[in-house]
C-alpha cells in the first residue's frame, strides 16, 4: 500500500534534480533505483531503501474522513494512518573519490533544498505529490558506513564502494478499505464531529475524536 510509493517517492524526487540541468555536469542522469546496481554501466548509482521506525497508527480514535462529494468521488468513510520511517541512500560506485563525490552531491540536494534553485525540485517534488503527506527532517542526516569489498555481481575482481546516509521522515495517507488504493488527499474532506459515546473521562482528557 504505502511503502510502494514511499519508496518510488525517493527515487523521482531524486530524479527529477538529477536531470540534465544539474550544475555538476558529470552527475547529470545520476541514475537512482529501488535495486542494487548488477551492471558495471549503471555505476555510480544511488540505491533506495526505506524502513519503519515506528508503528503504523490511525490518525486518532475513531478518525474517519470523506472523498469530496463536489468532485464526483465516493462518499463513504476512509480513515487515515500515520507512519514515521527513514530513508536511506546507498552510493555504489568504483572508486571511494567518486563514491564521496556523490555522497556530497547528495547531502547537499537534501539539507539545501530549500535554498538552492535547482535542488529545491527535491522538496517541491515530494510537496506537490498527492497520495502520501511528508515531512523529511532535513536538518539532521546520518552517515551509517562505508564499505570497500571486492567481487562484483558482474563476475570481475573489481572493488565496489559504498556509503550510505540515512534521513527520517514522517507521513499520513488514507486509503480505500475496499480496494486498498491509497486516495489523493485533494479529495479529501474533514468533518470534526464529537462521540457523545464516549464517557466522560475519555472526553476530559483531550482525546481527538472524529466521524
Amino acid at each position: 500500500m504505502y511503502i510502494t510509493r514511499v519508496k518510488a517517492l525517493a527515487v523521482e524526487a531524486l530524479q527529477a534534480v538529477f536531470d540534465d540541468q544539474y550544475p555538476v555536469t558529470e552527475f547529470r542522469g545520476l541514475r537512482c533505483s529501488l535495486e542494487y546496481p548488477v551492471e558495471q554501466i549503471r555505476l555510480p548509482q544511488v540505491w533506495v531503501r526505506y524502513s519503519d521506525t515506528g508503528p503504523l497508527k490511525q490518525a486518532g480514535v475513531k478518525h474517519t474522513e470523506d472523498v469530496d462529494p463536489v468532485t464526483g468521488g465516493r462518499t463513504h468513510p476512509y480513515t487515515r494512518f500515520k507512519f514515521e520511517g527513514s530513508w536511506e541512500f546507498v552510493i555504489v560506485a568504483l572508486s571511494s573519490v567518486e563514491r564521496d563525490r556523490v555522497y556530497d552531491e547528495l547531502i547537499a540536494t537534501i539539507a539545501f533544498s530549500g535554498f538552492d534553485t535547482v535542488r529545491s525540485r527535491f522538496r517541491v517534488y515530494l510537496e506537490a505529490n498527492d497520495l502520501i503527506d511528508l515531512t523529511l527532517r532535513t536538518d539532521e542526516i546520518e552517515s551509517t558506513g562505508e564499505s570497500a569489498e571486492p567481487g562484483t555481481p558482474w563476475g570481475t575482481d573489481e572493488v565496489l564502494y559504498e556509503r550510505t546516509l540515512a534521513v527520517d521522515l514522517i507521513g499520513d495517507f488514507a486509503a480505500d478499505p475496499e480496494t486498498g488504493v491509497i486516495v489523493p488527499l485533494s479529495k479529501i474532506q474533514i468533518t470534526p464531529t464529537v462521540d457523545l459515546t464516549l464517557d466522560n473521562e475519555a472526553r476530559g482528557e483531550g482525546f481527538d475524536v472524529w466521524h
